[in-house]
């Protein structure tokens, strides 16, 4: 029997609740890991940590890493200590389970992958969009050749996030402002489009990642256009060039009206399409009968509508939070510690999806520059 993981919580916002719930309580992941020791320096929430039973209150990042016993820790802070903090519990000997986004600048995608090869301990980007059902269908759609050499992808997060400014989380433009770790980067850094439309176009075993990006961003959501996010943009989209000549569009927003949030996911390849307009429900798949065509000159095949039921025949079927992806990455973190191997979304995959981000809002800023991508490689 595998001894129980002994993690520590960098971190005790919503997120970190999430994590702390499925692992407690999911069937798959119940008894795997063990809570030892939490740290978070805000008043509020480090008074919650110590109403816990059973784990040690850290006084500070440091004391953390201290902790006796400790194996792994999750990061749940905000975006701008993610890159300090892998790197530090890394270079400890610790495996790392990060909140999106990896970091927010270029020089610390570096340290972080250096860090877990030298460390060679499991580092895991918590981009669990990668996870969803419809994303790993699309990835298998492209990695088994089904659908043929892929032309394109397109991945949409749409999601309103206009009460992370507001005083008590709701209200209007009178509502006193406060100040959200969102503002310090533009939407497509934050990610949910990027890793899904990589895995879309190769598959979650090999993400295809992207060498150059055309981006364009506006503040036209916002309030008489002066978005609460300033100086980060309220919508962004770019359009991604990956090696093989494919081509991805993923769209991000921080301020968009539509309720709920909007996320899709798309495939196209030469012999067919797989297209999922709101993940969480059905979508079509299309395959052409060869190059044939009828008559009225469309393409020939069949389609089919590919609800829950189709999706569990080729990626199995799990209950829990968004849709069971967080229970996935989660599992996948898990084993590849057990295994001694990498996890699926290791430092290299998260830095191309990173990466990505970062230029892609270098080139919105510049007016729609074309912008090289760095790759990483395994």
């Amino acid at each position: 029997m595998v001894e129980a993981l002994r993690y520590g919580l960098v971190g005790y916002g919503l997120n970190a609740l999430s994590h702390t719930s499925e692992l407690k309580n999911h069937p798959r992941l119940i008894g795997r890991t063990r809570w030892i020791v939490g740290f978070d320096p805000d008043p509020n929430a480090n008074q919650m940590l110590n109403k816990i039973k059973g784990i040690k209150v850290a006084k500070s990042f440091e004391d953390l890493l201290d902790t006796t016993d400790l194996d792994a820790i999750i990061i749940s802070s905000p975006p701008q200590y993610h890159a300090d903090q892998a790197v530090a519990a890394l270079e400890a000997g610790l495996h790392v389970f990060s909140e999106i986004p990896m970091a927010i600048k270029k020089k610390d995608i570096k340290r972080i992958i250096d860090a877990e090869e030298n460390s060679r301990k499991v580092y895991q980007l918590g981009e669990n969009y990668c996870f969803y059902s419809e994303v790993l269908f699309a990835g298998h759609l492209a990695s088994s050749g089904k659908i043929g050499p892929i032309v394109y992808s397109e991945s949409e997060y749409l999601h309103d996030v206009t009460y992370r400014w507001r005083e008590g989380n709701f209200g209007d433009v009178d509502a006193p402002r406060i100040d959200s770790w969102y503002q310090l980067f533009d939407p497509l850094m934050y990610a949910h489009t990027i890793g899904p439309a990589q895995v879309a176009l190769g598959g979650i075993k090999k993400p295809m990642p992207f060498i150059e990006v055309i981006s364009y961003a506006n503040d036209i959501g916002g309030y008489q256009a002066n978005p609460i996010c300033h100086p980060a943009k309220a919508f962004q989209v770019g359009l991604f060039k990956t090696e093989t000549g494919a081509i991805a569009k993923c769209a991000n927003a921080y301020i968009f009206a539509r309720e709920p949030s909007r996320l899709i996911i798309q495939v196209i390849g030469r012999l067919g399409t797989y297209e999922c307009y709101q993940i969480g429900k059905p979508g079509r798949l299309f395959l052409t009968d060869g190059h044939k065509i009828s008559k009225s000159r469309h393409r020939k095949g069949k389609s089919k509508i590919v609800d829950n039921n189709e999706l569990s025949t080729i990626i199995p079927p799990v209950e829990g939070l968004y849709y069971g992806s967080s229970v996935r990455i989660m599992e996948d973190w898990l084993q590849a510690i057990n295994k001694g191997t990498k996890s699926s979304i290791h430092a290299k995959v998260g830095a191309n999806f990173c990466m990505s981000g970062i230029q892609a809002s270098r080139s919105a800023r510049d007016g729609g520059k074309l912008k090289e991508i760095k790759k990483f490689t395994n």
